[in-house]
């Protein structure tokens, strides 16, 4: 006799219990342009009960999931270049209480809740702020993303009667271009309130050198010019002719520039994000020869400056 033994499995699925409250989200998309300031703002979320299924459906609350971080350091996306930002969004404008998912939530200051009744509709308030960003170094410009869903359940938190869908909460976050010189002593920091440098030589006399550090920082690519006042060349004060001019050599990033042209004279060109501190240009003024120079105060102006180009 041939037994025949028959293995019986049985899956359990846990899927949602839906508790049809007609439950309706609105998650409007959510847009921050970073600044200098970056202050935290608010967002809203409406819920709306289109059904009178009792009791049970009179109290809801939102939950937020964590986004494309998969936890709540919660980040947008370049899709462009892969850089990231750094936010998170929260139920009190202090920034405490971050908005979790219904699995994480402790307490109700985690949680968007209420009472609703049917035909009613309530708008909740949700506040956005970014992390910290760092002076010296920008995020590159461009447009950044997240999408959250907002999931909308009947009952408490701590005691769910249903799970009534969701809406995507996008969040676009938008880094304009910038970009910004200083002028520092040699070896010195980005310090974006140094805009200017004299360069006194005192006595003038043939291979002296003075020099100082550009620094620029951006999030874009960059072109940094320089244009002189009087082509490059060194001027006595009430002077003219030859005996009042006086020729230097100009150099940037070690190399000799000319300054002749009234239109300016590139002196380097980067593209892309600079590291942070900033992208440093060396500057260096070579005196050359004062013989047979009248004697004054000889100058000469250059202003240096920078643009995108990208």
């Amino acid at each position: 006799m041939k037994i025949k033994i028959l293995s019986l499995f049985i899956f359990s699925l846990a899927t949602p219990v839906f508790a049809d409250c007609g439950y309706d989200l609105s998650t409007p998309v959510f847009n921050y342009g970073v600044s200098d300031t970056n202050p935290t703002t608010s967002g809203t979320v409406t819920i709306a009960r289109t059904k009178d299924n009792g009791v049970p459906c009179s109290n809801f609350f939102l939950a937020f999931t964590k986004g494309w971080a998969g936890n709540y350091n919660r980040r947008a996306l370049n899709l462009y270049n892969g850089d990231l930002i750094y936010y998170n969004v929260y139920k009190n404008n202090n920034t405490t209480g971050v908005l979790k998912e219904p699995s994480d939530i402790t307490s109700t200051n985690e949680v968007l809740f209420g009472t609703i009744a049917k035909n009613q509709t309530i708008d909740l308030t949700y506040y956005f702020t970014l992390a910290p960003l760092s002076a010296s170094s920008p995020p590159k410009s461009g447009t950044y993303l997240d999408v959250i869903q907002v999931q909308a359940f009947s009952g408490t938190y701590t005691n769910i009667n249903g799970y009534d869908g969701y809406r995507d909460l996008y969040v676009y976050i938008n880094v304009v271009k910038f970009i910004s010189l200083s002028m520092v002593d040699t070896g010195g920091v980005y310090d974006p309130a140094s805009v200017s440098k004299t360069m006194d030589f005192g006595v003038l006399q043939e291979n002296e050198q003075l020099g100082f550090d550009v620094r620029i920082i951006s999030n874009a690519g960059y072109i940094l010019k320089a244009s002189s006042s009087n082509n490059g060349i060194l001027k006595r004060v009430g002077g003219t002719g030859l005996k009042s001019e006086i020729d230097y050599d100009f150099y940037a990033s070690n190399t000799k520039k000319n300054l002749s042209s009234s239109g300016g004279t590139t002196l380097v060109s980067a593209s892309g994000k600079t590291p942070a501190g900033g992208a440093v240009i060396p500057i260096k003024v070579i005196i050359k020869s004062v013989d047979d120079k009248d004697p004054g105060t000889y100058q000469d102006y250059i202003t240096l400056s920078v643009i995108s180009n990208d």
